[in-house]
């Protein structure tokens, strides 16, 4: 029980690396976790509204065809329009302060220009437009712009057609007229506004067989990510911390009075680990509380987990916890100080971090990077964890048993190697005790 109480201890002692490395990096990993939550809830509308432009239309053609006029309200179904003067100040002024998204400006002949263009086969002329450098709208605004003349060139150029054959004249001496050219801007015109021929964007909620990504699905991955996250906060702070216990413990003057001491060693040694295991499966249990905390934010039911998946998930997060205990086991034994535990926790826990799929997916991971992955606790840990609950790329649908069972045995054989080769090296280094001063040569002169 004393050692217990000293255990705890140490750890107070050094509770800014618990802080640091468990409470605040714990967070940072949760709110990465619980953004893709919130991310993947559908709460977009079922209607496509994209945003409005504020256009002018300057007509100088005087009305011909009712160009301008049609264009107008073919605009305003999904656009302000606004009322500018034809003076080259105004327009300016407009387009300096961005009050307009577009100006569009039919220039003085466009009618007759067009129809003769029609008649010849010639390119159609253009419009004049300025478009805000500020503005994405003005620039979908113009495309609608096209859109319309595009739709007028094509019903004349039908119309055309049409009366040629019937007339049975030659198709390219026909020009259209006017009247024409404004019966074809109305009628474009006409249809913009029908809601039967131009229905909005809308969300189709038919979904078929073997489409759809169910509630349990969802649930299902975003409790595995959120536990899947723990892996490099847990790393962090239980292998140093456990690295500066056993660093404490295994210090010159303080082995000696332990060894003094009526209690075996190996049982006080038992009793540390057995305190430092019990405060890893703590963070566990706060980890799998978090996890269910986010899912709840998210809108998801975590009764829809399966339960056996949940109880498997928990036992390969108790094993890797141990096995982190073991990690700084062995650097404890080997004498590191302060500087290299932290030093050896940040550099490896970023390599498991980035070898294991929680950062990148893996099919946009190099070879080489997956192969060194399967080498490390991290890949099998997260392996585990799909098999559990049947996601990710490790398990295709449902739980895999056998899989999550050989996961879960690689993660503790991680820890058992590790361990024994702290007992190794422990027992080198006291079988070869250093002196507790180094030796001082002095010099004398005669």
């Amino acid at each position: 029980m004393n050692t217990c109480k000293a255990t705890l201890r140490v750890l107070a002692a050094h509770k800014t690396y618990v802080i640091i490395y468990l409470a605040l990096i714990g967070i940072m990993m949760l709110f990465i976790s619980g953004s893709a939550l919130m991310g993947s809830r559908d709460d977009v509308g079922d209607v496509y509204e994209p945003d409005r432009a504020r256009v002018a239309v300057i007509d100088r053609d005087a009305g011909r065809g009712d160009v301008a006029a049609s264009l107008r309200t073919y605009l305003s179904q999904d656009n302000d329009m606004v009322d500018l003067d034809d003076d080259p100040h105004s327009l300016q002024q407009a387009v300096a302060s961005n009050w307009t998204d577009l100006i569009v400006i039919v220039p003085d002949g466009y009618a007759d220009d067009l129809l003769d263009a029609i008649a010849s086969g010639a390119t159609p002329p253009a419009v004049d437009t300025v478009t805000s450098y500020t503005s994405g709208a003005g620039a979908t605004a113009s495309m609608a712009v096209g859109g319309f003349l595009s739709l007028t060139r094509t019903m004349l150029i039908g119309n055309a057609s049409d009366a040629a054959a019937e007339a049975g004249a030659d198709t390219d001496a026909s020009r259209p007229s006017l009247d024409e050219l404004s019966a074809a801007t109305q009628r474009i015109r006409t249809l913009s506004r029908d809601r039967n021929a131009n229905h909005a964007i809308a969300v189709d909620h038919s979904v078929r067989e073997g489409d759809g990504v169910s509630p349990e699905d969802r649930t299902a991955a975003g409790f595995g990510t959120t536990i899947k996250s723990a892996l490099y906060p847990l790393f962090l702070a239980m292998t140093v911390c456990t690295a500066l216990v056993a660093g404490v413990f295994n210090d010159g003057e303080v082995r000696r009075r332990l060894f003094a001491s009526p209690q075996r060693s190996a049982a006080m040694g038992m009793q540390r680990m057995a305190t430092l295991c019990a405060f890893a499966l703590l963070v566990v249990v706060g980890y799998l509380l978090a996890a269910v905390a986010l899912l709840l934010a998210a809108g998801l039911d975590p009764a829809r987990l399966n339960p056996a998946g949940v109880a498997m998930t928990v036992v390969s997060a108790c094993v890797y916890a141990l096995m982190t205990v073991a990690c700084g086991f062995l650097l404890g034994e080997a004498g590191a100080n302060d500087t290299m535990a932290n030093g050896f926790a940040n550099v490896f826990g970023l390599f498991i971090l980035f070898t294991s799929g929680i950062t990148l997916p893996m099919d946009m991971m190099p070879a080489p990077m997956l192969a060194i992955g399967r080498m490390l606790p991290g890949w099998w840990y997260c392996v585990a964890v799909d098999d559990a609950l049947g996601i990710g790329t490790a398990a295709s649908r449902g739980m895999d048993v056998a899989g999550w069972a050989s996961a879960t045995g690689i993660v503790a054989l991680f820890a058992v190697a590790l361990v024994s080769v702290g007992l190794a090296v422990g027992r080198i280094r006291r079988s070869r005790p250093a002196a507790v001063t180094p030796a001082v040569t002095k010099l004398a002169e005669a």
